[in-house]
């Protein structure tokens, strides 16, 4: 093996290190919504991250902390969040875009509930711990399940 054909095997691994990396953040974060406390979400975001729903932009920790909170109050349902069909593409500079389905299934004192929706997600990997720097959520339905999800209606 040539020394060029050495250094491009070592940058593909870089960045096939890169986008695993950027995977399991989300299925952490999945994993923590599970237990939903603001402070280990939020400690998951770069320091100027930027949250962005179809309602709602947060810039910086302290404002994403706020939405946090304020979700977790709105819905204080036992969630468990599931991410299906990942995909990580390489930005450079150690930054990788994780795109993934999300479903969650929810049990309140008087209803359950189930959701689907999409993340869209920059990635940093430089550092010790990866870090949001974009997180980009839509939740398409969030529903119960006497309400159901029918075709013609919005229900978020």
């Amino acid at each position: 093996m040539s020394g060029e054909e050495l250094a491009e095997l070592r940058e593909r691994v870089r960045r096939l290190e890169a986008a695993e990396i950027a995977r399991e953040h989300l299925h952490a974060y999945a994993r923590i919504l599970d237990d939903p406390r603001p402070e280990t979400v939020t400690a998951l975001f770069a320091p100027a991250a930027v949250l962005t729903t179809p309602s709602r932009k947060a810039n910086g920790r302290a404002e994403i902390r706020e939405f946090y909170e304020w979700a977790f109050r709105a819905d204080a349902s036992i969630k468990r969040h599931f991410i299906t069909n990942a995909r990580t593409t390489w930005l450079g500079d150690s930054r990788v875009r994780v795109q993934a389905q999300v479903l969650f299934t929810g049990r309140g004192t008087d209803r359950s509930v189930v959701g689907w929706g999409s993340y869209d997600d920059i990635v940093d990997v430089s550092g010790p711990q990866p870090r949001f720097t974009e997180k980009h959520m839509v939740i398409e339905v969030s529903t119960d399940l006497v309400a159901g999800w029918p075709h013609d209606s919005e229900v978020r």
